[in-house]
């Protein structure tokens, strides 16, 4: 009996839920249909946008450039420039009192002027800040190049190499006097909460996938641009590249560190480095082969190296992949250094 009464409501919800899956899909709604008159009004409209948007454009990070290219003329030159930005942002647009501006501009100078030796007008850089002056000068230039890369087109863009080279060269140079509270100024220049990227609302022009936002990554400027544009248009001077990074990285970073911390970054990662050179010259190189004999020589100089074990595994596999035949064990050899 129970089950009788109860067949009626089965069937009634069986039914129901046919009749929901049964249901069609509501078709998308259908593209609305312009005619050739409104199609060709619209175009011609986008298009002199388009034109008056690119030359708006161009004029406000021409007249930027223009006065970035000003601050990087000279030391003093370059801190009165953060300062007025940081006075901008920090005082005046939180629409603070002059009084209360003043202060703030007082406070950046006496801040900068701390950087600079006693003896004042020389420039020399106190022994724990740095020079502050040459941290700004060179953040503010490499924010230039920053801007020109991501304005820059496909073929505009290999003209970046050579400028990036130039500032890498100088930096390293200065390496010096780029020591504590200056290397942290340099870093903010182009950074998140710089003052003259907010006086200038300049974030939305700095993304650029093949370029480093960092003005003291090394191999972040390698990696991302040098090397990329040498991929495609010199892939014979990547060894050299590689050289190259290697030897400004070991330069800065022994004016950065402490004597042992270097000791330490030669002892690890500069290794490690090396077998990165090696991986990425086999993929993407001039030979395959010269890049394993290099693999090899990184694990026969550093054998206690952490991650010697991983190294041995990973040559192994490319010798086997490289072989005539399957080749297991120890039976086929790497290539002699």
């Amino acid at each position: 009996m129970r089950l009788t009464r109860f067949l009626p409501l089965l069937f009634v919800g069986t039914a129901t839920s046919l009749s929901a899956q049964s249901q069609p899909t509501p078709a998308p709604a259908a593209t609305p249909k312009l005619t050739e008159a409104q199609v060709s009004n619209v175009l011609t409209q986008l298009q002199e946008l388009e034109k008056s948007i690119l030359s708006q454009r161009a004029s406000n990070l021409s007249g930027v450039l223009a006065k970035l290219n000003a601050a990087v003329a000279s030391e003093q030159a370059a801190i009165k420039f953060y300062t007025d930005c940081d006075v901008l942002v920090n005082s005046e647009r939180k629409e603070a009192s002059k009084t209360e501006a003043r202060q703030r501009q007082e406070m950046m100078e006496r801040s900068m002027d701390r950087s600079k030796s006693k003896g004042g007008g020389g420039g020399a850089a106190a022994e724990d800040d740095g020079d502050i002056g040459t941290a700004l000068q060179l953040g503010l230039r490499y924010l230039i190049l920053t801007l020109e890369a991501h304005e820059a087109k496909e073929e505009d863009f290999k003209k970046m190499g050579p400028k990036l080279s130039s500032y890498i060269q100088e930096l390293t140079a200065a390496a010096p006097k780029l020591k504590g509270r200056a290397l942290g100024m340099l870093g903010r220049v182009c950074g998140g909460g710089s003052p003259v990227i907010e006086a200038f609302q300049l974030d939305r022009f700095l993304g650029s996938e093949h370029w480093s936002r960092s003005p003291i990554d090394i191999g972040g400027m390698f990696q991302q641009t040098i090397f990329y544009l040498a991929e495609k248009d010199a892939k014979d001077s990547l060894p050299g590249l590689w050289d190259t990074r290697l030897n400004y990285e070991a330069a800065f970073r022994k004016e950065q560190m402490p004597a042992p911390e270097y000791e330490l970054w030669l002892q690890d990662d500069l290794p490690a480095l090396r077998w990165q050179r090696a991986v990425y010259l086999y993929e993407k190189g001039p030979s395959p082969v010269v890049a394993m004999a290099d693999m090899l020589k990184v694990i026969k100089e550093h054998p206690a190296h952490a991650d010697a074990p991983s190294w041995v595994d990973a040559l192994r596999k490319s010798v086997n992949e490289s072989a005539p035949e399957p080749a297991t064990g120890t039976q086929t050899e790497a290539p002699s250094n």
